[in-house]
């Protein structure tokens, strides 16, 4: 087992100003969007700003526009001094192949799972040497924020992406539960729900390509924002078919669409589930997938429930939906 974690310091000028470029891009687009409308000085410029953002793609080689890459990786180092990140890896992550490391819970935004951006290093970590985070595709349909999570080292969690990041052997990390978990917050409640029971395709994905499955859990981010949200049927049917849940949160200084409440976070890594490439029929597959969905089940369960007590969630308990 190893440990390694940033200092907190969630005042420090820097982490605030990081935090505010990264998380607050969508508070800065909707500024943006502001000024576009207002009669200010300030539309003409603001228009053409946001024409330029939402027309320019976004650069896919490090080797394109350097600079802004490197605003990306210093985005994410002082970010993580404004949580007091930590990562606990609790089993060596395999090496010899590709990882799936399935991050949870959701929460209101998933932003933990930065903790394993390739800008950050940990000491004593044996990190793979590259995880890319994968989010909702509808992230970088916006201009400004898809450019600021492309040049933090994000990716879309389209199927496309994750496979071609699996025929490449690299090591991913997303969110399995999704914006289905948004809808199931409840305020007030000790209980952690996940969206799971449903969550197979991506444990074909594993099989096929030979890719192991990690579980991994984030400790605080949940009461990170406080939020406004109408639950209804036509609520959850807009979610899923634009890939986020239209709501209202506060974040720090409970003002609207900002940046998180400074909380502690701390992510812990479970046991792999070594997976060797699936040779068999498609009804051995079928059969296959749902074994390995009830052990990857087990790993969320047991990683929560390891590590609970370490991080002030004693009195929690995790509900698998």
């Amino acid at each position: 087992m190893s440990k390694g974690a940033y200092e907190h310091r969630p005042n420090d000028p820097r982490a605030i100003a990081a935090v505010l470029l990264w998380l607050g891009s969508t508070f800065l687009l909707v500024c943006l969007l502001l000024l576009c409308i207002l009669p200010t000085p300030l539309r003409t410029p603001s228009i053409v700003l946001l024409m330029f953002l939402t027309l320019t793609p976004v650069p896919t080689s490090e080797s394109t526009l350097p600079l802004l890459w490197s605003l990306g990786e210093w985005t994410m180092t002082h970010a993580a001094h404004y949580f007091g990140i930590s990562l606990k890896i609790t089993s060596p992550l395999p090496s010899s192949s590709s990882n799936i490391l399935t991050l949870e819970p959701h929460d209101i935004l998933p932003y933990p799972l930065f903790v394993f951006s390739p800008c950050l290093t940990f000491s004593n970590i044996p990190q793979p040497s590259k995880v890319f985070g994968l989010m909702t595709t509808i992230v970088f349909r916006l201009p400004f924020v898809k450019h600021v999570y492309t040049f933090c080292r994000a990716g879309d969690v389209s199927k496309k992406n994750f496979v071609r990041h699996l025929e490449k052997k690299d090591n991913i990390v997303f969110i399995p539960g999704g914006v289905q978990e948004v809808m199931l917050l409840e305020k007030g409640s000790k209980d952690i729900i996940l969206y799971l029971l449903k969550r197979k395709g991506f444990i074909k994905l594993a099989l096929l390509h030979g890719s192991n499955i990690v579980p991994v859990f984030s400790f605080g981010v949940d009461g990170s924002y406080t939020y406004i949200l109408p639950k209804n049927i036509i609520m959850k049917k807009i979610s899923r078919m634009i890939g986020f849940t239209p709501m209202i949160f506060f974040g720090r200084f409970n003002i609207p669409l900002f940046i998180p409440y400074p909380k502690k976070i701390s992510v812990v890594t479970g046991e792999p589930i070594i997976i060797k490439k699936f040779e068999g029929t498609e009804d051995e597959l079928r059969g296959k997938v749902e074994e390995i969905h009830g052990r990857w089940i087990e790993g969320m369960k047991k990683v929560f429930e390891d590590n609970k007590g370490e991080y002030g969630y004693g009195d929690r308990n995790v509900v698998i939906m």
